[in-house]
């Protein structure tokens, strides 16, 4: 069922009024983000002519053009973005509302959306969101995982109250809630050569090294690109993946070692099988983050489990210092430079 809403418009000095169904506008959003108009249909089952109609209702009835074609298919006019802001704010206000209604029952019922990079699963997924469940198991939970800058965007289009993200882009309009630095590591097998080092390496001794890395979109490879290019150096990958699983099976097997934060092997290196080794660069030296869109009011489940996620990242930090101490040699001394 939609709702036709009431929009006043203040293109004259008196203003007018103008009635949008709701639907016109969700017609809108899916081919925008799906990409054209037969991929909206394709999903909604409903016959592209019906959606094109619907668009042009919208369109005649804002005075406007919100929709434009290119060679890859359509998107959004300067105005249909602002059309399309004010569709996802407004969902977003609907959504929290009846999340804050929950609250007042006592937390028995209501739902938390998350982003977050394949690298949180293991750690936060065991960790925070596990001990969630148990306590609110009438509170249901929906977790997309994907890359760094997929993240982000999700935050801002409302699409989820909390994102986790490992070096977040320099965005105003996110808040952090907690960060916890997690610099790049090397990630190696316990019988690699440069376990036994006892020393932070050089980003010249990776040269030579079979190298698994992310693709970049993610945050982590966009810090080791920073870091080769600040160094003059250009590290070639043997194997690029958009998998942290992908990321340690080929350490495991053999393959060669891995660059990425220590919380993404946490249970590896925890059980001996991995070692993650210190890099002597002080561009590596980045941060986890828990974030939600500025001024958005987060439910109190949410407000939950942000005090939750909080709390094992300073777990985490701290077990990452552990690991530094534990590679520096007796009576040594160093920095990140």
């Amino acid at each position: 069922m939609y709702t036709v809403i009431t929009v006043a418009l203040k293109a004259t000095p008196e203003g007018r009024f103008v009635e949008l169904d709701e639907r016109w506008i969700f017609y809108l959003h899916e081919s925008i983000v799906g990409g054209s108009v037969r991929a909206a249909a394709d999903k909604l089952n409903v016959n592209p002519s019906a959606i094109s109609r619907q668009i042009v209702h919208l369109e005649q009835a804002v005075g406007a053009s919100l929709m434009e074609r290119h060679s890859k298919g359509v998107r959004a006019t300067e105005a249909g973005e602002l059309v399309l802001d004010y569709y996802r704010r407004r969902r977003a206000d609907h959504d929290d509302t009846l999340s804050r209604i929950e609250d007042i029952k006592g937390l028995r019922r209501g739902h938390i959306s998350l982003a977050l990079g394949e690298g949180f699963i293991d750690t936060i997924a065991a960790g925070p969101l596990a001990r969630f469940w148990k306590r609110y198991p009438e509170i249901s939970l929906n977790v997309e995982v994907t890359s760094t800058n997929d993240v982000a965007r999700l935050l801002l289009e409302d699409a989820v109250h909390i994102g986790l993200i490992y070096n977040p882009p320099k965005e105003p309009r996110l808040r952090t809630h907690s960060v916890a630095l997690q610099p790049v590591r090397v990630i190696a097998r316990a019988d690699h050569p440069f376990a036994a080092l006892g020393r932070p390496l050089d980003i010249t001794e990776l040269l030579d090294q079979r190298i698994a890395q992310l693709q970049h979109s993610y945050g982590i490879r966009q810090i080791i690109d920073n870091a080769t290019h600040i160094s003059g150096l250009r590290i070639p990958a043997a194997v690029t993946t958009s998998s942290i699983s992908m990321l340690k099976n080929f350490v495991e097997h053999g393959g060669g070692i891995t660059l990425a934060p220590s919380f993404v092997a946490a249970n590896e290196i925890q059980s001996g099988k991995f070692v993650a080794v210190p890099l002597r660069h002080n561009v590596l030296d980045a941060s986890m983050h828990v974030m939600s869109r500025l001024g958005r009011q987060l439910p109190s489940a949410a407000t939950m489990v942000l005090r939750q996620i909080g709390r094992e990242f300073r777990r985490l930090e701290a077990a990452d210092d552990s690991l530094r101490a534990a590679n520096k040699p007796h009576g040594a001394s160093y920095t990140n430079d």
